[in-house]
């Protein structure tokens, strides 16, 4: 299908993950994502999401790009190209047709970031990667430059792959070169602060203005700073090629006016952000390029 890495789970609890989950809703680490209370029950347990539910596949797609933006406002590499939820998704609809060619009592859902699963975790379970400080999937090969999907299936595989225990050691590059040390070290893990991150203020925050705590650090849409401290991205081979005329359309991104920001995000991961979102961004870095 086109995917960089696939691995299967067996569907069930996760562990420790419901603790873990009540921490971050207690302290407030959601922000304003009042969503994140919704649905615990199936986010630690998905076979309450999929009834019968024996098997979760789990993808990767790598979005390392061929070459990056330039100048004081960036995009973080995720949203370079098309839309990886529609991506994915297709990927995952025509893989389940395949399977079903082979056993077709076979039955599953395709899942991209938009259900009540913790897609990292999964991936984990499935034995590609591990979780990283940084807080994601983090696979040895293509490091943490991937977008997650999976099919939850009622079918059971004839073999499991396992969990991979973090290889991150004692190193903590991407929480020190956090602008804004969104990524707190906890007793057993280490947890994502949204209300400190700047790619929750510049994709999901709805506020009117950005605090003047917040660092945003020339991103206009998203964060790669502690992707890029990271010592397994270093070395990743790009697997998604970026034409000149997307790049030129990335780069004009702080002088469009609304339509051409309409046209311009169509199809892309910055569809998640409105126009008036967009100039509260630019607004902020400006501020910040002065100071």
């Amino acid at each position: 299908m086109g995917f960089h890495a696939c691995g299967i789970a067996p569907a069930g609890a996760l562990p420790d993950y419901g603790r873990q989950l009540a921490e971050w809703l207690a302290d407030g680490c959601q922000g304003d994502m009042q969503y994140m209370w919704q649905h615990q029950d199936k986010r630690t347990d998905l076979r309450l999401l999929v009834p019968g539910a024996k098997s979760v596949i789990s993808v990767l797609l790598s979005y390392a790009p061929d070459r990056l933006m330039q100048g004081p406002c960036r995009v973080a590499r995720f949203a370079y190209g098309a839309d990886y939820h529609i991506v994915i998704k297709d990927m995952l609809w025509r893989l389940m047709q395949q399977i079903k060619q082979r056993y077709p009592d076979f039955e599953g859902r395709p899942f991209v970031d938009t259900a009540p699963i913790s897609d990292k975790l999964w991936a984990r379970q499935a034995g590609l990667g591990w979780i990283g400080r940084n807080t994601l999937l983090i696979n040895p090969e293509l490091g943490s430059w991937v977008n997650i999907g999976e099919v939850v299936t009622t079918a059971e595989a004839d073999r499991y792959d396992s969990p991979i225990d973090s290889q991150c050691g004692s190193c903590t590059l991407c929480q020190q070169a956090c602008p804004n040390e969104a990524l707190q070290k906890c007793e057993d893990h280490t947890r994502l602060c949204a209300p400190r991150c700047a790619a929750y203020h510049t994709i999901e925050s709805r506020r009117e203005q950005i605090a003047d705590t917040v660092k945003l650090s020339h991103y206009l849409f998203g964060c790669d700073i502690c992707q890029q401290a990271c010592p397994y991205n270093q070395a990743v081979q790009p697997h998604r090629p970026i034409s000149e005329e997307q790049l030129q359309r990335l780069q004009a991104l702080p002088t469009m006016d609304e339509a051409q920001f309409g046209a311009a995000r169509k199809g892309t991961s910055l569809d998640r952000v409105s126009y008036a979102q967009l100039q509260r961004n630019v607004a902020k870095i400006q501020q910040e390029t002065a100071e």
